[in-house]
């Protein structure tokens, strides 16, 4: 269980500043440099999955329910603030195959997604992601 509080706070501060500085007009987004992992923490999954329930409860307390997309950047950079690390996937539905198909967004962490429960991988084709070594496109 999590239970550093000043650390979750401070966490989900660096989520929620990295997400609105990165937003722009029309739902559109430009990143900056992606945050890095602090100092890495080991342990299993678990840990990150309570990290996660701590920051998506400050979160809907601070900025409320975000869309999918907002929610994988926020979530990203709060793990990584916190030292575990994340990496954001963006994928596009793979049916259907012609416009418009929709896009979702995930966190993974440790090879395990993290922040939904969907069969991503089943629908959707990775298009970019974002580790903490850096940024992939597909």
């Amino acid at each position: 269980m999590l239970t550093n509080v000043s650390e979750l706070l401070r966490s989900a501060r660096a989520g929620k500043v990295f997400l609105e500085s990165s937003r722009r007009d029309a739902g559109k987004f430009e990143f900056a440099s992606w945050p890095r992992a602090a100092a890495r923490r080991s342990g299993p999954v678990g840990r990150a999955r309570s990290a996660v329930s701590g920051l998506r409860t400050v979160q809907r307390l601070t900025v409320g329910f975000l869309d999918p997309v907002e929610d994988a950047v926020y979530l990203t950079v709060g793990l990584r603030r916190m030292g575990f690390p994340a990496s954001f996937h963006l994928g596009r539905e793979v049916a259907p195959a012609l416009p418009p198909a929709g896009f979702y967004a995930w966190v993974r962490c440790g090879g395990d997604v993290l922040s939904t429960s969907l069969p991503v991988e089943e629908e959707y084709v990775e298009i970019y992601t974002n580790t903490p070594e850096g940024e992939h496109s597909a």
